[in-house]
């Protein structure tokens, strides 16, 4: 019998890779080929500008706003209407997904290649997107049991309702929950490399067999940095998922990243949608959805009365992580979510007499 914790039913961390983080999850198979028309005149570039700022400006979205919503960041948002440079292949993908009908007249030869799920950089590079597909392929092939209806992507469902914004309070008793059904006491420490998911299997990088040797290498080696893990459901339910860890990171890393991941699967977010236009690959990317996910895994490892006290009793951000296995950084994140900062680094305030 396994030993083995069970559970049924966005700082950066060092890693061996030196390496920073983010997401996506998989389903791969779906492709919708949009070829689109264009008028001579302005570039593709110029009408998908111009096309973005006339939806925001009839939806009354201010930058900020449409930015909170394509994953864009503000400063970048901005720059690409006024002109100041091109949006990239990411950017570009996001723009034309947010757009949808609007985007019919653009000119771009777009198509979507997967839904999927994966924590990488926020703007991975194309060709790290495409070897975490052909892995895609590979693992839905060897562990989806030869479904064949796989190819047709997940089962269709209604429109999906807007993600639900969670208070602070409601985050931390789902993290709270989850600790409770793993047998956890208030204080232990979790070793989330050791907890089971019912439907979901953890492979390593390093141990599959499934993989070409290019695949790997680029993997392993060249892109080392720019991913953390992928999840891929191998049903058309998506009861049952397939992981991919990267254990080129340092065990701290990849034990939020594995929690990232259970938490998109356990909360039910939606999956990414990966495209390619021409020969160059990106992603949509939800923020509120990668915070929640981001926010449950430090939570679930770091449980807010362990930090409170730490901070009360003046123990340092190094300390906390040795003992519950994480990094100083991951500490420094819950300390500043919990709003403890001013305590941790011992500003004292009071009135001008």
């Amino acid at each position: 019998m396994s030993d083995r914790m069970t559970v049924r039913g966005l700082p950066f961390d060092g890693d061996l890779c030196d390496s920073y983080h983010s997401h996506t999850v998989g389903q791969v198979g779906l492709r919708v080929k949009r070829v689109i028309s264009t008028e001579s005149g302005m570039s593709i570039e110029a009408k998908l500008v111009q096309a973005v700022t006339d939806k925001r400006k009839r939806q009354g979205l201010s930058i900020r706003a449409l930015s909170a919503q394509v994953g864009i960041s503000f400063s970048t948002l901005a720059r690409i209407e006024r002109g100041d440079g091109s949006p990239d292949t990411n950017s570009k993908i996001r723009l034309l997904e947010w757009l949808g009908e609007d985007a019919e007249r653009l000119g771009e030869d777009f198509e979507r290649v997967a839904q999927v799920h994966f924590r990488a950089r926020k703007n991975v590079q194309s060709g790290t997107v495409k070897s975490l597909l052909r892995a895609a392929t590979c693992l839905k092939e060897k562990f989806g049991g030869g479904d064949d209806d796989l190819a047709n992507g997940p089962v269709p469902v209604a429109e999906a309702e807007p993600y639900p914004e969670l208070s602070k309070d409601q985050l931390e008793a789902i993290a709270s929950k989850f600790r409770s059904d793993l047998g956890l006491s208030d204080t232990d420490p979790l070793e989330s490399l050791e907890v089971e998911v019912e439907g979901v299997s953890v492979i390593r990088l390093t141990d599959t067999d499934c993989l070409d040797g290019r695949t790997l290498r680029r993997l392993r080696d060249d892109a080392c940095s720019e991913w953390s893990a992928m999840s891929l459901p191998i049903d058309r339910q998506m009861e049952n998922w397939v992981v991919l860890l990267n254990d080129g990171h340092t065990s701290e890393r990849q034990r939020v990243t594995l929690l990232e991941e259970y938490w998109h699967i356990l909360m039910g977010h939606k999956l990414t949608k990966v495209s390619r236009i021409a020969e160059a690959y990106g992603r949509t990317y939800d923020s509120a959805e990668e915070h929640d996910a981001y926010y449950l895994a430090s939570a679930s490892l770091l449980p807010r009365h362990v930090v409170q006290a730490a901070v009360s009793k003046g123990i340092p951000a190094a300390e906390i992580a040795e003992r519950y296995g994480t990094s100083p950084e991951l500490v420094e994140y819950r300390i500043k979510r919990l709003g403890l900062w001013r305590e941790h680094v011992g500003k004292k305030v009071g009135l001008k007499r």
